[in-house]
């Protein structure tokens, strides 16, 4: 059952990861954003680039769909970061006129697959040159292989939902942590299987990275350390998690050093070439809530590091509040593709 009537329109977003499948509808009304439902189901043992994964992912989503009662039958669905192409590029005394010819010859130079093989999309950005009178334009371009794209395509007809339109995940986390907060950042999602970092800079992702260092990383530490198997080693995870108020336990800081290494040489990049300014990291994804990861990070690399918290501009029922706060940095990237069309 939703959370309100769903008697106004509704706004579905679908995040397919590798192995768990999360969705939140919202609504807007008299000008507010509604948390209509949501739902989610992990460890589905499906792999997403498995030939045979488009007839399994469509019928797990269709079964969380009915499960929680969400009628919405449009959606809005993520790109994972890592296999999406992007690039920030510039163009010099153009003739607007010719900005599409200009954008796919650039395009040639920066991405290493053949266009034919790509569905290009570019957005172009504000504030380039402070002489205006030269027609200088910078683009932000991304690049999505079509192979990629057929198979949301393919999940969604099979699923019986309209796919509205798809992007990267990068993008639904600005718009669902960052909202209309134009300062640098640095964007950690910490997955499962995953963690994707990106620096964010006047609401633009100038440079993404992904590495398999990740939830699953911890778990796997644990096994080693205290001979458990896999779901022993889940369950400790999280109880530590919840009882370790001070600190982070060695093997744990160990297991996401690489984390820590990757965010430091993040910051470098950007006081490298943009001058400094940075002025937090916000951690998002499932995995960020666990043992005082934030709190460690900020200590070792001596910047504000916060959880993202994409229920900022969205109501919902306070008794949910608790729960929400636990769920919200999993739900990210849905609330973020949720909010996508809404106007």
């Amino acid at each position: 059952m939703g959370l309100f009537s769903s008697s106004d329109e509704t706004f579905l977003g679908i995040d397919i990861g590798d192995s768990s499948i999360k969705m939140v509808e919202l609504k807007k009304k008299n000008k507010k954003i509604l948390l209509s439902n949501y739902g989610f189901s992990e460890n589905l043992g499906v792999k997403f680039g498995a030939v045979e994964s488009a007839e399994d992912i469509a019928k797990a989503i269709m079964k969380i769909k009915n499960d929680v009662g969400i009628k919405t039958n449009r959606a809005t669905a993520s790109l994972p970061t890592f296999a999406v192409f992007s690039s920030v590029i510039n163009l010099y005394n153009l003739d607007k006129k010719a900005l599409a010819e200009a954008i796919h010859e650039e395009a040639k130079k920066v991405i290493p697959l053949p266009l034919q093989e790509m569905v290009l999309d570019w957005k172009i950005l504000p504030d380039f040159s402070e002489d205006k009178s030269k027609n200088n334009v910078k683009v932000f371009l991304t690049g999505s292989p079509k192979k990629l794209v057929k198979k949301y395509i393919d999940i969604f007809n099979k699923a019986k939902l309209t796919l509205a339109s798809l992007e990267t995940e990068t993008f639904s986390l600005i718009r669902s942590i960052m909202g209309g907060d134009k300062s640098s950042v640095i964007i950690a999602e910490i997955g499962a299987n995953s963690t994707d970092i990106s620096i964010i800079h006047k609401g633009i992702p100038i440079l993404n990275r992904s590495i398999d260092i990740c939830g699953s990383t911890v778990t796997k530490a644990l096994m080693e350390k205290m001979s458990v198997n896999f779901s022993e080693a889940e369950q400790m995870k999280y109880d530590l998690s919840i009882s370790s108020k001070n600190g982070m336990p060695e093997v744990i800081a160990k297991a996401v050093k690489p984390i820590v290494s990757e965010i430091e040489y993040m910051i470098d990049f950007f006081n490298t070439n943009y001058n400094g300014g940075l002025e937090k990291i916000i951690l998002s994804g499932g995995a960020s809530l666990l043992f005082n990861l934030a709190e460690h990070i900020e200590e070792v690399l001596k910047i504000r590091v916060i959880i993202g918290d994409p229920w900022a501009h969205v109501y919902y029922p306070p008794e949910m509040r608790n729960v929400l706060k636990q769920l919200g940095p999993k739900l990210s990237v849905a609330v973020g593709l949720a909010m996508r069309e809404i106007k």
